[in-house]
């Protein structure tokens, strides 16, 4: 009865929670649909105010990308109106001058030099219509006036003045006839910058006091050229042909003369700096008084180069070589000639301060009074070869080759010549004070009348001793020394030696009045 009961209640409570159910899902729905529908509108919303800003950020990238395209196009406009404006008032300018310049030239009987009034005045417009016209027109500039023969200098009539002109991007083969050939041109005492004169064939040239700045000369012929007290900076002259040109008194830096026909070139007096010379073969250059630092020769071949009384700097001659050279009197200073062939080349009177010599060879070359400072010359190839009355000190001859040298009178003090071949080589009078011999391929002969051996290291490493020459090598003090000595004036007396016993000396009486004698030395 119970149980029955109970189902009875079940069933009854069953349509209750139905109900229920159904009523909470219903306001679920309710709520959600009155919750999606704002969101919804503000979705849309949203996107619908982010397109319209898109748009509009689109027009007005539009527009600024019009009103710049306008605005670029309009500048161009106005440029290109400005430079045919500019290029209108130089052509007028550029008319102008070629028509006053053609009435001076028809009243002055052809010659804007004849008298100075004109000379003058063809000068102040020239220099003054060279600062208002671009580089292209003061070209025609100068060709009319090199066609006009007022730029060339001869007896009957001189060039027109143009010094102190300023002149950029001058491109000369613009000048030139056919491009290819420019003849009896001066343009002294002018400035060119980033000057142009590839290829061209040149005889007859004056650019004398020019100075060149970023200039190139390269693949050109140059004859008969005068170029003294110019200077040049970032200057190249490769594969240039040189004869009989004139760079006296001249200045070089940062210069390329990479060529192989360089004739009669002088640069006396010149001042070289960083300039390249490598590879080129040089004849009769003169380079005598002049500076050079930091020059290379390298691989170079010079033809009697002259380079007396010249200063040389960090010069670099490896591997070249010199015939019927000229250093005499000059001043050098780490300059290299290792690997060189010298041969005939004088360096007489000369001063070179760590010269490098190592693996040269040397052919009759003249070192006499010549003064070595540290000088090397390790597996040289030395014959025939003058070192008469040099100075020598330090000097290193290990591993070398001499043969039929003479060093009369020389100082070789604290020089080497371990491991070298000596062969007939004069060392008469030479001062050899603690000279190495150690190792050498030499005959003993060859120190006999050298004037001092003392303290040198001999080929068996005995070290040598010089004879004592006060009585004709008698170095026994308990004779008499005097009687074998003539005493023009003053008092001697000779005594034993601080250094030695079996040694003797002279000395002085008194210290103030000296004395003066002499001996004959069998």
């Amino acid at each position: 009865m119970a149980d029955q009961e109970q189902n009875a209640q079940t069933n009854q409570s069953l349509p209750v929670a139905r109900k229920l159910n159904g009523l909470k899902l219903k306001d679920v729905l309710k709520f959600l649909s009155s919750l999606l529908l704002p969101l919804v509108l503000g979705v849309f919303t949203l996107v619908i105010s982010i397109q319209q800003q898109d748009a509009a950020r689109q027009q007005r990238d539009l527009e600024i990308r019009l009103s710049s395209a306008e605005r670029y196009e309009s500048q161009q406009q106005r440029d290109l109106e400005r430079t045919l404006d500019a290029q209108r008032y130089q052509n007028q300018l550029f008319d102008t001058y070629i028509q006053e310049m053609g009435k001076l030239l028809e009243k002055s009987n052809g010659s804007l030099t004849s008298n100075e009034v004109t000379a003058t005045l063809a000068r102040v417009k020239t220099l003054n219509i060279f600062r208002q016209l671009d580089a292209q027109r003061n070209v025609h500039i100068i060709r009319f006036l090199y066609e006009a023969k007022q730029l060339t200098d001869t007896p009957e009539n001189r060039s027109l003045d143009l010094s102190t002109a300023k002149l950029l991007d001058i491109d000369f083969r613009d000048t030139a006839v056919d491009g290819k050939q420019l003849d009896q041109l001066s343009l002294a005492g002018i400035f060119l910058s980033n000057a142009t004169f590839i290829d061209i064939k040149m005889s007859n040239i004056s650019f004398s006091r020019t100075k060149f700045d970023t200039a190139n000369f390269s693949l050109a012929k140059i004859n008969d050229a005068n170029f003294s007290s110019a200077e040049f900076y970032n200057t190249s002259f490769a594969s240039t042909s040189f004869s009989n040109t004139i760079f006296t008194k001249a200045t070089f830096n940062n210069v390329n003369f990479l060529s192989k026909n360089i004739y009669s070139v002088n640069f006396e007096n010149s001042t070289l700096a960083h300039v390249d010379f490598s590879f080129s073969v040089l004849y009769n250059a003169d380079f005598s008084s002049a500076s050079l630092s930091n020059v290379s020769f390298l691989f170079s071949v010079l033809y009697n180069p002259d380079f007396s009384s010249a200063t040389l700097s960090n010069v670099n001659f490896s591997q070249a070589v010199l015939f019927n050279g000229k250093f005499s009197s000059l001043i050098i200073i780490n300059v290299k000639f290792s690997s060189t062939i010298l041969n005939d080349v004088d360096f007489s009177f000369a001063k070179l301060h760590k010269p490098d010599f190592s693996e040269a060879q040397l052919t009759k070359v003249n070192f006499a009074s010549i003064i070595l400072i540290l000088a090397t010359f390790e597996y040289a190839m030395v014959s025939n070869a003058n070192f008469q009355q040099s100075s020598c000190v330090a000097s290193i001859f290990d591993y070398g080759m001499l043969s039929y040298c003479n060093f009369w009178h020389s100082n070789l003090k604290d020089a080497a010549f371990q491991r070298a071949t000596l062969n007939q080589v004069n060392f008469s009078r030479a001062n050899l004070y603690k000279t190495t011999f150690i190792g050498a391929n030499m005959i003993k002969s060859e120190l006999n009348n050298t004037l001092s051996i003392q303290d040198a290291i001999l080929t068996n490493g005995i070290r040598g001793h010089d004879e004592n020459l006060i009585s004709n090598g008698q170095a026994d003090c308990n004779i008499s020394h005097i009687s074998g000595w003539t005493v023009s004036n003053g008092n001697i007396t000779s005594v034993i030696s601080n250094s030695s016993n079996s040694n003797c000396q002279f000395t002085l009486h008194s210290l103030s009045t000296g004395a003066t004698m002499y001996h004959r030395v069998n």
